[in-house]
């Protein structure tokens, strides 16, 4: 099985690579790409990063509060006027 390597820089790089190793495209180009694997696993998942946020929210509890239209209203600067013969 093949692959066509369409952008000549990638191409370049990559034959400038094994040259320089003394080794094929192939075994060049499986090395890049074993080695970006493992440092993307070696990486945290985007819940493990979350996961202390998370906990320090969970710490904090609820406020109680009741996020209804106008609490956004109010975070957002919208205020609503209302007349006291509306009220």
């Amino acid at each position: 099985m093949g692959i066509s390597i369409k952008n000549d820089a990638v191409e370049a790089l990559a034959r400038q690579l094994a040259s320089k190793h003394g080794k094929g495209l192939t075994e060049i180009v499986h090395e890049a790409l074993r080695e970006k694997a493992e440092r993307e696993a070696a990486e945290p998942t985007l819940w493990e990063k979350l996961a202390p946020i998370h906990a320090e929210l969970a710490r904090a509890g609820k406020t109680g509060l009741v996020a209804d239209k106008a609490f956004y209203d109010e975070l957002n600067g919208e205020y609503e006027r209302l007349d006291e013969s509306d009220r």
